[in-house]
């Protein structure tokens, strides 16, 4: 049986990326819709090859930050997060990544890391669908998510 800690990187990426992309006003929570979205949305390596990247850029942490929690951000409000963050856009624009479809995905990163944290980490005892294929992707895929964050250095 695999630790429950192995998706600590990419979950700890997550919730150090909240501070950037926490806006200073009120969330407004999250829509049904967003949230279905946000459930529904399957992770791949090769986006999160552009994206973790990307939302780790250099200059990125001069951006304005807040403490709220960002598991309840409307995906709309990420994005414009994302979109005022200079050194983000710019990365995710040389990648080619649309920063709502950015926002998706660590919307979607935050999900999983909930899912499984729930689950007391263990990945296997995620209901079946999106979100445990997403937390699978991560467990088989750690190290490389270390490096695309940034994690080993």
């Amino acid at each position: 049986m695999r630790s429950p800690h192995r998706l600590a990187p990419a979950l700890g990426l997550a919730l150090a990326l909240s501070t950037v992309l926490a806006p200073a006003a009120a969330a407004q929570g999250r829509s049904p819709a967003d949230a279905r979205l946000v459930d529904g949305h399957r992770l791949t390596m090769p986006m999160l090859r552009k994206v973790l990247p990307a939302l780790s850029a250099p200059g990125s942490a001069s951006c304005p930050r807040d403490r709220r929690d960002p598991r309840s951000l409307p995906l709309a409000e990420m994005t414009q997060m994302i979109e005022r963050c200079a050194p983000m856009a710019q990365a995710l624009r040389r990648a080619a990544v649309p920063p709502r479809e950015a926002a998706l995905v660590m919307a979607s990163l935050y999900r999983t890391a909930e899912a499984v944290a729930i689950r007391r980490g263990d990945v296997n005892a995620v209901d079946q669908g999106p979100l445990r294929d997403n937390a699978l992707l991560m467990q088989e895929n750690d190290a490389e998510i270390k490096r695309l964050t940034g994690e080993n250095r």
